[in-house]
């Protein structure tokens, strides 16, 4: 439990970072070819971690499971993660992206009640109306961009949300750690291949004003980040790997502040704490406690 607790934490921290430094490069790499870049590098970084995973615990991955995997990549990075990306890009603030994306949590609850039959309980109702709200106070159309970026790091948070379901309902008997590296790899090859069929070069883009930003969000945000978050969910569970996403809406104003120089403005804060009381909620910490 202890040691799942630390792997979420290290998990929120390197994850609230992925919006603000992002946006220091927005404007100069192509939000899919970064897309594809720091996926397919955070692939090569957890597929070792994924191959001693199969080894040790003797795991058969067959070919349904890697069809599967396919579907999954595609839905994971094709479209997820380009959402998220191309949000951040149009997006005033990184922070009101990383607060929309946190809203997850409130699909997979409704999601997971549709495919997976699980209760919704009154707590969770009201994590999930919490979170609404919040998206409500967030959508502050008086810029131009903000519309537009709320759509996507809704559908974002959306999609992200599918995947999740997904891969309980048809990969638990693999692991995260396995699923993760393959799915990763298999996702950000075939957006490459898509990528280069539309002719976009994606390493015309980087250079050396950008690289380091870019292996940051490549190696540690993406490969450090969901490897921690993988054995967050094995050493800790659903319940302890989910307190990533509740620190994370907490942390990234500060965060797009201290990189960015944006200051939040009041309807960010009135959003932010909505949606972290919505995220306690919907994550059955506060069903948990009362347990206690």
């Amino acid at each position: 439990m202890k040691n799942g607790i630390i792997f979420s934490i290290i998990t929120a921290l390197l994850f609230t970072t992925h919006e603000p430094v992002s946006k220091l490069f927005a404007s100069e790499i192509n939000p899919y070819a970064i897309t594809a870049i720091r996926f397919l590098i955070g692939a090569f970084f957890l597929l070792p971690f994924s191959f001693s995973e199969i080894i040790k615990e003797k795991k058969h991955v067959t070919k349904k499971d890697l069809g599967i995997m396919t579907v999954l990549g595609i839905l994971f990075i094709c479209v997820s993660m380009v959402l998220l990306q191309v949000g951040v890009a149009v997006a005033d603030s990184p922070a009101l992206i990383a607060i929309l994306f946190s809203s997850n949590s409130v699909f997979t609850i409704l999601l997971s009640a549709i495919f997976l039959r699980k209760k919704l309980t009154k707590t969770r109702i009201t994590g999930v109306i919490l979170c609404i709200i919040a998206v409500v106070f967030s959508a502050d159309l008086t810029q131009g961009s903000n519309l537009l970026s709320i759509i996507l790091g809704i559908l974002s948070a959306l999609t992200f949300s599918v995947y999740t379901i997904l891969c309980k309902k048809y990969l638990s008997h693999i692991g995260g750690v396995i699923q993760t590296g393959i799915t990763f790899f298999i996702g950000s090859v075939i957006l490459l291949i898509i990528l280069a069929i539309l002719g976009i070069d994606i390493l015309s883009d980087i250079s050396s004003s950008n690289i380091l930003l870019v292996l940051y969000i490549s190696v540690l945000v993406t490969g450090v980040g969901y490897w921690a978050y993988s054995l967050a969910l094995k050493k800790g569970g659903p319940q302890i790997a989910a307190i990533a996403f509740f620190i994370k809406p907490i942390l990234t104003p500060l965060a797009t502040f201290l990189i960015n120089g944006i200051v939040p403005n009041y309807t960010i804060i009135i959003a932010l704490v909505f949606m972290i009381a919505g995220v306690f909620l919907c994550g059955g910490t506060y069903d948990n406690l009362k347990k206690k």
